[in-house]
């Protein structure tokens, strides 16, 4: 459209719309990289910095919506934040000018994440009419680890985007603030090596901080299963689906960022598929770079049911947990705009899109979370609108530690080699996991690739 002072508007089919003195018309854009300057000359800007805003009012308005139970803790909540984000003395600061992350993040992305933790694992106490109140223990408990979780919902909000390598350095500085401000007392001990703070989960049943692998029973692997389809938990795995898990149940969708052969898409099929509550089903979407806007809006329009005129939703009573992997694997059209990506953003913008079909009428779609999988940018992989980014809590996967590497290769190998060989050689699986480990980083250390032999990457 051509939009001049005259207020006309020209479409294309040669039709002109006039518009009324009281009528505006707003843009919000993330940049001007393709205007013209025509297009910039006839337009007001109004130009607003995220920082200007800072974190205080979306702190306001969160704090406000917390339930009755934790009214004793708001000022202590709002203390910790105000010691650990603003300022250049800031978290947020401290992450993005000495840290690296898998995904760039925006700094209230983060914060919102940091709030929809706090909301799901808050979620055990609310009750709804009709249900029994909370008894008094409860009530005590909930009291008793309210800053605890305060402070385990800042470390995989707010922690959780930074590389693997970056986790010690996060953890001191994590930890010198808790000092500083006098709430060390909540925090995860410090016992498990240099970035401890990421070993353990604060357990709301017996109040206490307990280390992730035991919160799961033991493992016994079954050695007829086809190799692939193995899952040997790891505190690593523990911990993701944790996190996803608490997410998904309070409705918020999740992003899991991190390189190829960390395990991400594992992990997520075998929690949506084999352990989520009944009313969940999952979906599972894979993009490409030929993937199109039309193929992804047809493919979730033929799961739906219709509910009523111009809603639709799963069969009733289900819920969508929809998994797409390589979310950022579609190629950037002309003005860089991802299509199938864009189309995603309609929906968790506004609830829904449009029918291509004449009248083009809206459809509401209802139910549905969306869970990403994707690398960082970079082999083909492209940079995603933050715009669709503020919708997701992301989960960093880091590169697995050698202890998780042999814990999983030594499980397996174990129960196969007891099954068929003499305890001798039944012994060796420890060994014979460690010395595959050590050559394995000894290649990726020394094998790098060269401009010919580009595809040497090891996983």
């Amino acid at each position: 459209t051509v939009l001049d002072d005259n207020k006309k508007l020209c479409l294309v089919s040669g039709e002109i719309i006039a518009m009324s003195n009281t009528m505006t018309m707003m843009f919000e854009v993330e940049d001007l990289a393709v205007a013209s300057p025509a297009t910039v000359s006839r337009c007001g800007m109004v130009y607003m910095e995220p920082t200007s805003m800072g974190f205080e009012p979306l702190l306001d308005s969160y704090l406000q919506s917390l339930p009755e139970l934790m009214a004793p803790f708001l000022i202590q909540f709002r203390e910790t934040f105000m010691a650990i984000m603003p300022g250049m003395e800031g978290l947020p600061f401290f992450l993005r000018k000495s840290l690296k992350e898998t995904v760039a993040t925006v700094d209230t992305c983060l914060v919102m994440g940091l709030f929809n933790i706090m909301t799901a694992l808050l979620k055990r106490y609310e009750r709804n009419e009709g249900e029994e109140p909370l008894t008094p223990e409860d009530i005590e408990g909930a009291h008793q680890c309210a800053m605890p979780m305060w402070i385990f919902s800042f470390i995989w909000s707010v922690c959780a985007t930074t590389t693997g390598p970056g986790r010690p350095k996060l953890d001191e500085f994590f930890r010198k603030k808790a000092e500083e401000s006098g709430f060390a007392e909540h925090m995860p001990p410090a016992e498990k090596g240099d970035s401890s703070m990421y070993e353990y989960c604060f357990d709301q049943d017996e109040l206490m901080w307990k280390e992730w692998m035991q919160t799961i029973p033991a493992y016994k692997p079954n050695p007829e299963q086809a190799f692939a389809e193995i899952i040997v938990p790891t505190a690593d795995t523990v911990r993701y689906t944790f996190i996803i898990d608490k997410l998904l149940l309070s409705d918020k969708h999740v992003l899991c960022v991190g390189e190829t052969g960390t395990g991400k898409t594992l992990n997520v099929m075998d929690k949506l598929s084999n352990h989520m509550p009944e009313q969940y089903v999952a979906v599972f979407m894979t993009f490409s770079a030929r993937t199109s806007a039309n193929q992804t809006q047809d493919f979730i329009d033929s799961k739906m049911d219709k509910r009523r005129k111009g809603v639709f939703g799963p069969p009733s009573g289900k819920k969508y947990a929809v998994l797409i992997d390589d979310l950022n694997m579609p190629l950037r059209e002309k003005y860089f705009a991802q299509p199938p990506i864009e189309l995603l953003r309609q929906w968790q913008d506004h609830k829904g899109w449009y029918e291509r079909k004449p009248p083009c009428a809206f459809r509401t779609i209802q139910d549905m979370i969306i869970v990403g999988c994707m690398g960082p940018p970079g082999g083909g992989r492209n940079p995603v609108s933050n715009r669709l980014l503020r919708h997701f809590n992301f989960i960093s996967f880091t590169d697995m530690s050698d202890a998780s590497c042999v814990r999983i290769f030594d499980t397996i190998l174990g129960a196969t080699l007891q099954k068929k060989f003499s305890p001798e050689v039944a012994g060796l699986s420890g060994p014979i996991s460690e010395a595959t480990i050590a050559i394995y980083n000894k290649v990726r250390a020394d094998l790098l690739p060269t401009p010919t032999k580009s595809h040497y990457t090891f996983n």
